[in-house]
């Protein structure tokens, strides 16, 4: 087949489709509305809206660190697409290849000679601000330019140390057409690379370093935060043929019973954050959950362990989660003395159409965990177990935490 009168965006469409993503995160907007065609049009591609630009690139990163390929994120450009900057970050301390794309709304610069206060609206400038945090960043200004950008992008994207590359793209240049050469378009590398696994490039994703951990569940302080750490590890180790995806930027810990049973062919998988931005553990497990799901792992489990401190900046996302029935289950370790007593997040969590359970007694964690792993499985959406005990943050044995920062998450 010869050359092809195409919009750019389509050329654009059908590369990261032979660059093998088969989901894109993102946030909609206007200004994506010739991206959001093509796909339609091209077929193969499904679209995960996120509740923010941030959100969105842990998405895309979760699923990238599980399938080896770059991760593709679409955000509209606006004052909330700057939340996309911590997700870049995130993915290159990481490692993570990420191709990000954001959609203006026009090319034409906006008229000069205008102060600042009576101008009008001006979007961040992304390419600017992406810059440090990147491993490229380019503006769209000539529609032929746009296979020509993707190609890179993903090469870019991949080779040496992985990381994100950002292209800005505006709609009307996105639907201009061009003159592209035969399709389909040779992807840049012949197959995805490793998946990401406790930091590093492997490729067979392994199993969790262990920790020795007390088993003592009496104890106090770090002393119980170990131990229900350990018994998590048990329990979603062992007694099942399917593999274990632990989202989770909290130590790891051996199981609690010398001699657990784990049988020969179920692997636990790490899924951590060097520099993670509080709250990333929960878009990152939906990403991971879709890229599971698209290769036919259904039975395959993913689990988010976190301190609660993080959990509500963003737990928003539990509700798109909801929406696209990605199950999970959420543990959420805290402490009931300094808890935050303006959030509940088991109910924040059936606000947002998903269920949850607290836990009191050390005793009932197990019971409550299976629970959750029996209702994600029922009602394919996120489960929150809140185990309301010393802040799980006291396992690293650092300084406690001052009651009057209980809110100052990240800080």
């Amino acid at each position: 087949m010869g050359a092809r009168r195409i919009p750019a965006v389509q050329a654009a469409v059908e590369i990261m489709k032979d660059e093998g993503a088969d989901t894109v995160f993102g946030c909609p907007g206007a200004a994506l509305l010739p991206l959001y065609a093509a796909m339609e049009r091209t077929g193969g591609i499904a679209h995960l809206s996120a509740g923010h630009a941030e959100g969105a690139a842990h998405m895309a990163d979760g699923w990238a660190r599980t399938t080896g390929k770059a991760g593709v994120v679409a955000v509209a450009a606006g004052p909330g697409a700057v939340r996309l900057l911590s997700g870049l970050y995130a993915a290159r301390q990481d490692a993570v290849p990420l191709v990000c794309v954001t959609g203006r709304e026009a090319s034409a610069p906006p008229a000069p000679a205008i102060p600042l206060r009576h101008a009008g609206y001006r979007p961040p400038d992304l390419v600017r601000l992406a810059g440090a945090v990147a491993k490229r960043a380019e503006r769209i200004e000539d529609p032929a330019r746009i296979p020509g950008a993707f190609r890179e992008a993903f090469r870019i994207a991949r080779e040496g140390r992985p990381g994100p590359v950002l292209i800005d793209i505006p709609a009307d240049l996105a639907g201009v057409e061009i003159v592209c050469g035969p399709g389909p378009v040779a992807p840049s590398a012949p197959d995805a690379g490793p998946a990401l696994v406790d930091g590093v490039r492997s490729p067979a994703p392994g199993a969790v370093l262990p920790q020795s951990a007390p088993a003592d569940p009496a104890g106090t302080g770090a002393q119980w935060a170990h131990w229900a750490l350990a018994e998590l590890a048990e329990l979603f180790g062992g007694g099942s043929s399917a593999d274990t995806y632990v989202v989770s930027g909290l130590p790891e810990a051996s199981a609690s019973r010398p001699g657990a049973p784990r049988p020969d062919t179920a692997r636990r998988h790490r899924v951590p954050r060097r520099n993670g931005p509080p709250g990333w553990e929960v878009p990152t497990a939906i990403g991971v959950r879709k890229a599971l799901d698209s290769r036919g792992e259904r039975a395959a489990e993913v689990v988010v362990v976190v301190d609660g401190r993080g959990f509500p900046l963003t737990a928003g996302e539990l509700a798109a989660a909801a929406q696209y029935e990605v199950p999970f289950v959420v543990v959420l370790l805290g402490g009931a003395e300094d808890a935050d007593p303006f959030t509940d997040p088991v109910k924040l969590a059936e606000a947002y159409g998903c269920a949850g359970r607290d836990v009191l007694d050390p005793a009932d964690l197990r019971s409550a965990v299976e629970w959750a792993r029996k209702e994600a499985v029922s009602t394919r959406r996120p489960v929150l177990v809140e185990v309301r005990a010393e802040r799980a943050a006291d396992a690293y044995d650092g300084p406690p935490a001052d009651p009057v920062h209980t809110r100052a998450y990240g800080t």
